[in-house]
């Protein structure tokens, strides 16, 4: 949903329940141009992690070699080794 910040101020309190009971982002603009996102925390360390992982070359390759092992039909050593990495 995108609204104004001036919009935005006066909802707060709802629009930030609803953004962290309901993932839901708001684009709050001012003068029609797009200048914050409003997030909750939890999406948005979700997003921090996927942009990690993305930028990672060595977990890339550690994802698409287990993901061939899950559609070679094994669930082998990479896997195990991905789950491994993930609880660290």
């Amino acid at each position: 949903m995108t609204l104004s910040v001036g919009r935005a101020k006066a909802r707060l309190n709802d629009l930030a329940r609803i953004a962290n009971s309901q993932h839901e982002r708001f684009t709050l603009t001012r003068n029609g141009t797009p200048e914050v996102v409003l997030v909750s925390v939890g999406d948005l360390e979700g997003l921090q992690i996927t942009l990690e992982v993305l930028s990672d070359s060595t977990s890339i390759a550690m994802n698409e070699e287990a993901l061939a092992e899950i559609n070679g039909g094994s669930s082998g050593g990479m896997t195990v080794r991905m789950r491994s990495e993930i609880v660290r």
